[in-house]
């Protein structure tokens, strides 16, 4: 599906008796993902929870692909998840949904950053699922490739994608409630 054919959907998808109201608190959340991504990338709220999950679990379901991709499956998974449900969210019609969806990304790779610059100082606490020492997973990636040297780099890049994701969010989201709220007014 086209852009094009994406917005024309949409925009149809807003003239259906949609209602602003419940929306509102999300996009608000919005307005907030953009200041602590900026400002407070490391703050952790409630949706942090899940990010954690989704990245312990990518860990397990990776293991069976060796050590490396064992390791990247935590990050990897972090940022698929959220990317899937943009997908679902579209194909449900749920264009909303689907623009919450790049804010879930954002959020998620904003924290995503604070855990790259975290590789060489290692001061955050890590989950440690399966006993012994746990492993900082970005000490070990970016070590293996030898680009340790390149955290902090590496760590602004995604805090970049992180906010653009958020931002997208909030643009996609203001803009439809702004045509559910002018498709209503047309209704009147």
């Amino acid at each position: 599906m086209s852009l094009d054919a994406i917005k024309t959907d949409a925009l149809e998808w807003c003239s259906e008796d949609r209602s602003v109201i419940p929306r509102i608190p999300l996009l608000a959340y919005g307005f907030f993902l953009l200041w602590k991504i900026i400002f407070s990338p490391e703050l952790f709220t409630p949706f942090d929870f899940l990010n954690l999950g989704i990245h312990e679990l990518g860990h397990v379901v990776c293991m069976p692909f060796g050590e490396w991709i064992g390791i990247a499956g935590g990050s990897a998974a972090q940022i698929f998840a959220p990317l899937f449900g943009v997908r679902q969210f579209l194909r449900q019609r749920d264009y909303f949904a689907a623009a919450f969806a790049l804010g879930w990304l954002g959020e998620s790779l904003g924290n995503l950053s604070v855990y790259i610059g975290d590789a060489i100082k290692q001061e955050l606490p890590l989950a440690n699922l399966f006993g012994g020492d746990p492993i900082h997973d970005w000490d070990y990636l970016l070590t293996s490739m030898n680009r340790l040297a390149h955290t902090a780099t590496y760590a602004k890049r995604v805090q970049a994608l992180g906010f653009i994701s958020a931002l997208a969010f909030v643009w996609i989201g203001t803009w439809l409630l702004w045509k559910i709220i002018e498709a209503r007014r047309s209704q009147n």
